[in-house]
């Protein structure tokens, strides 16, 4: 199992819900976060030459645990909703998950997230 997550712009949320489903993706999580992507090298050097700090920007945080067949599925999904090609268009993150439970059921591994 994998753990995809996904920082993503928040214009994008409904139609990326509405694909996530359509995959047929078994939940989904989403958090409003802020976020600077630059390299905080970049950031040291703007705040030390113009005295500004950059400022945080809105994004969503879309967290899925799905079977590793569906990595690709969902990676894929994720890209033809949010790319506009601009900055900004996000980050995904893939990370291994050892276990699962649930609770209601005290199913395990697989079968609690299907």
């Amino acid at each position: 199992m994998k753990l995809v997550l996904a920082f993503v712009n928040p214009e994008k949320l409904w139609e990326l819900k509405k694909k996530m489903f359509e995959v047929k993706t078994p939940g989904i999580s989403v958090d409003q976060v802020m976020g600077i992507g630059k390299p905080l090298a970049r950031m040291a050097d703007m705040i030390e030459r113009h005295g500004a700090i950059p400022k945080f920007f809105p994004k969503i945080r879309v967290e899925v645990v799905v079977p590793d067949d569906k990595v690709e599925e969902i990676l894929g999904a994720i890209r033809e909703i949010c790319y506009t090609g601009n900055p900004g268009d996000g980050k995904v993150f893939v990370i291994p998950v050892d276990d699962a439970l649930r609770v209601r059921t005290n199913e395990r591994g697989e079968a609690a997230i299907r």
